[in-house]
């Protein structure tokens, strides 16, 4: 063997070798994985479209029992799947179900208070230019930081606490803004955000249109979601199949104590129907200026009457009682798992609703702009044509799809979501 000979055979040798040693390329990510995640997006251009609903939507009582049922769905359910979904988002931003090294879990923390701040602040803001209570943005940041403590808690420490929160906090919430009034109003005074027009602490723990006593049922109960491995189907089947039977028990159960009690009073919840923080079915009334809390108008309100016990077994929206509580979370929880699964099983389902995921995926900057438009466009709340607010509600849904899905072509985040992520970036100097 000549010497070109040997050189040739150590240098084709070397390339087996190294062809043997090289790892093989990684798959390409299942299709399914981006189906997950488009399916929470989904999830939240739901959300999205129900508070365009409850906001600009028909707002009156129809005397047909199922229409008027159908017509109410987004009222109150559309903002506690929101909430679900912010605490979903809250454990994925946090790093999801994968343990995360110590230096990038500080990151994350720290990322997720200064988006909760930022929050709060421009909640605020809006609510004191627009002159509404309905803006939701502080509440969500509070929600945050009571939550963030609680980030790498397990499936079941979580689900505990959104029962806890459900069942106990509902009656904390009834007694100390209704049964102790003077605690809230105290507060209230000694808070210069509320004497400023906005949402303080008193009415963003007790009296506002979200407030987080029982409001964080949500909260856990979207991030206990978050731990579930939403691609096994026996987790979609037991998913689902809890969901049905918290809104059999929170709608169903409601239903049948008032009709045996009270002879009727069914979902709506009777003379208290609304509730604690509720301004109407759907809130929409807010939207015409008012700031003033359903507190105001409670003075000398007898906490242990009639109506006050129909109320606490209602499922009214914004009640905050146990029963709205667990049938809301019932049907977030069949929302999410029926968008997850859909886009996650269909690539033409994917394909078809791009336009809609592409809106859930900017929720931020859609939710900031339907409410300036409100300012902009007649008010529904003394119950006008349904077909003239449906009209109003479709063309909400259709500008806002149309401007997610040509954004989308041309930048990954929404305006908003570009500018929050940009002031949170200061988290990755923590060391």
């Amino acid at each position: 063997m000549t010497d070109t000979d040997t050189v040739q055979s150590e240098r084709t040798l070397r390339l087996v070798r190294t062809d043997r040693e090289t790892p093989p390329e990684p798959k390409p990510q299942r299709s399914g994985a981006l189906g997950r995640v488009l399916g929470l997006d989904l999830a939240r251009a739901l959300a999205i479209f129900g508070m365009f609903y409850a906001h600009v939507g028909p707002m009156q009582e129809f005397t047909n029992p199922v229409v008027d049922t159908v017509m109410q769905i987004p009222h109150g359910r559309s903002s506690a799947l929101f909430a679900i979904l912010a605490g979903l988002s809250l454990v994925l931003l946090a790093g999801g179900r994968r343990p995360r090294p110590a230096l990038e879990r500080r990151q994350r923390i720290v990322k997720i208070a200064i988006r909760a701040v930022l929050l709060i602040a421009l909640g605020t803001a809006l609510a004191l230019w627009l002159h509404t209570d309905i803006v939701i943005l502080a509440f969500y940041g509070l929600f945050f930081l009571l939550a963030l403590p609680f980030v790498r808690c397990g499936v079941k420490t979580l689900a505990v606490l959104s029962a806890a929160f459900a069942l106990v906090g509902s009656v904390v919430f009834y007694w100390i803004s209704m049964a102790q009034p003077a605690f809230v109003t105290a507060l209230n005074a000694h808070d210069p955000v509320t004497r400023m027009g906005a949402d303080g602490l008193g009415r963003l723990l007790f009296t506002g249109l979200y407030p987080a006593v029982p409001w964080m049922a949500y909260l856990f109960a979207g991030m206990a979601i978050a731990k579930l491995d939403l691609a096994a189907k026996a987790v979609r089947i037991g998913m689902a199949s809890v969901g049905a039977g918290l809104a059999l028990v929170g709608y169903g159960l409601s239903w049948v104590l008032q009709q045996v009690l009270f002879a009727g009073g069914g979902m709506g919840g009777g003379s208290m129907s609304g509730g604690p923080g509720s301004s109407g079915s759907g809130s929409a009334s807010s939207s015409t200026g008012s700031s003033g809390t359903w507190s105001d108008s409670m003075s000398g309100f007898d906490p242990w009457s009639p109506d006050m016990l129909q109320f606490l077994l209602s499922a009214s929206p914004h009640s905050g009682t146990a029963f709205e509580l667990l049938g809301n979370i019932g049907i977030a929880m069949l929302v999410i798992v029926g968008s997850v699964a859909l886009l996650d099983r269909s690539a033409l389902a994917r394909k078809l609703l791009t336009p809609i995921t592409a809106a859930g995926a900017m929720s931020l900057t859609l939710y900031v702009a339907h409410l300036w438009a409100l300012n902009h466009v007649p008010s529904n709340s003394d119950g006008g044509a349904v077909t003239a607010a449906l009209a109003v509600w479709g063309w909400f849904c259709l500008a806002g799809v149309a401007f997610a899905f040509v954004w989308s072509r041309f930048f990954k985040r929404g305006p908003l979501e570009y500018l929050m992520h940009w002031a949170t970036s200061p988290a990755k100097l923590i060391r």
